[in-house]
């Protein structure tokens, strides 16, 4: 499943949890509800003209959220093009790749969870 960050409804907390002034908060609500075990939570940086092969994930899940700098998916048979803010969410059972086919390196932030 991919979010696109342009559908995202952007809100304005002011005085965020007691706090000064105000945050900007994009929420990614399809990334919530799950039950289980994090056992991976880094930022990643994939260096040009470099990718994470096409992978199944059997037992667990993963979350990207792509954080700097443009990258190709297939996710699940479908080509994807993705963006800062844009987040890719991959079930139990589906499949993935990531490839960064540019001069510069794409960072994301990557989840594993276990069910």
């Amino acid at each position: 499943m991919i979010v696109k960050v342009e559908g995202l409804e952007a809100t304005t907390m002011e005085k965020p949890r007691g706090g000064k002034g105000s945050a900007l908060r994009l929420a990614y609500e399809a990334a919530t509800g799950f039950k289980g075990e994090v056992t991976n939570f880094a930022m990643m940086s994939l260096e040009p003209h470099s990718s994470i092969g096409m992978h199944q994930h059997v037992g667990d899940m993963e979350i990207y959220l792509m954080l700097d700098g443009k990258a190709k998916t297939i996710d699940n048979g479908q080509e994807y093009e993705l963006v800062s803010g844009d987040m890719m969410i991959t079930k139990d059972g589906e499949e993935h790749c990531l490839v960064n086919d540019g001069e510069t390196p794409v960072t994301f932030l990557a989840v594993i969870i276990k069910h």
